[in-house]
């Protein structure tokens, strides 16, 4: 695995090739199930909502009236609530979702979403609404609708439609009037100490809910870190890790990187130009036989020999 920097409009990915051993491990074992919103994870979340953060216009937070701890039920609803989302709306509609747990322990959902016409129907024309909520839109209509719309979508979905008290309180939306709003929810998750743990025993009835396995966000195939640069070329690989390392005062510099500071977003723009007139943002051919060395390696030669037969080629 040869050394590779993708650099996005609020981060920069940087491979050391001097890893190589450890990545080799993770490739040739199968990636376990994911039991827990791991420190990487949320780092990748909080990459993907800063580098689409002026996409998302509405932040819409969904939850039960009653105390639900089965994560399996409730990725169930999530999943349906998006898939009816996306056939009433629009596939291409961007959007982000994370999971997250009350301090009871019950679990909640937080969605980030782009502009979308919600859909004309008389089931959410007369859905009672809050008086917060008739507030904070009297003054906007579309956004009223699209309260209606994805508060009856969710209500339907988890079969709380029934419940005036539930259909009162169990949503909520706000317009996203500045990027700093998602900003500062990806700099959350970013450097959140760590998430609630999911709560096997519902203390009141005493149920036991089997370990909560599968993801804790997920996003729509429009939602990407968009490449504003990226090369296997092993000097601009060097130059950008140089630059991260003085830009926040670490000696070596591998994995992932936030940008958040407008100053330093503005040199390593200019950076990655002068790169690109530079001609290193093309694969160089010492990046290309390496990687075509291990190939065959991975073929030719038995898993726990391969790191002997690579070693004093890389």
């Amino acid at each position: 695995m040869a050394s590779y920097v993708e650099v996005n409009k609020s981060s920069v990915l940087i491979r050391n090739e001097n890893l190589l051993k450890r990545n080799m491990k993770s490739r040739l074992s199968e990636r376990g199930a994911i039991k827990r919103f791991s420190k990487n994870s949320q780092k990748r979340l909080a990459r993907l909502l800063l580098n689409n953060a002026e996409k998302f216009k509405l932040f819409f937070t969904v939850t039960y009236g009653i105390n639900q701890r089965d994560c399996f039920l409730s990725k169930k609803h999530i999943d349906y609530f998006l898939t009816r989302f996306r056939k009433a709306c629009s596939s291409a509609i961007g959007y982000v979702w994370a999971l997250e747990f009350q301090k009871r322990g019950a679990v909640y959902f937080h969605l980030w979403f782009e502009d979308f016409d919600p859909p004309e129907l008389d089931e959410c024309r007369n859905l009672v609404v809050r008086k917060q909520i008739q507030i904070r839109f009297k003054d906007s209509l579309i956004n009223l609708k699209r309260f209606k719309f994805l508060t009856y979508l969710w209500l339907r979905v988890t079969g709380q439609l029934d419940n005036e008290k539930v259909v009162k309180a169990s949503t909520d939306l706000k317009v996203i009037e500045s990027s700093n709003f998602v900003v500062s929810y990806a700099v959350k998750y970013a450097w959140k100490a760590e998430q609630k743990e999911f709560q096997k025993v519902d203390f009141k009835t005493g149920e036991i809910f089997n370990d909560w396995v599968g993801r804790f966000w997920g996003a729509s195939r429009s939602i990407k870190n968009e490449k504003f640069y990226d090369s296997l070329n092993v000097k601009a690989v060097r130059i950008i890790r140089k630059w991260v390392a003085r830009a926040y005062g670490k000696k070596r510099v591998s994995g992932m990187w936030l940008v958040l500071d407008k100053k330093l977003k503005e040199r390593l723009s200019v950076l990655c130009k002068q790169l690109e007139l530079l001609g290193l943002s093309k694969d160089d051919g010492l990046a290309i036989r390496r990687l075509e060395e291990l190939a065959h390696a991975l073929q030719s030669i038995e898993p726990d020999k391969i790191f002997g037969a690579l070693d004093g080629r890389f």
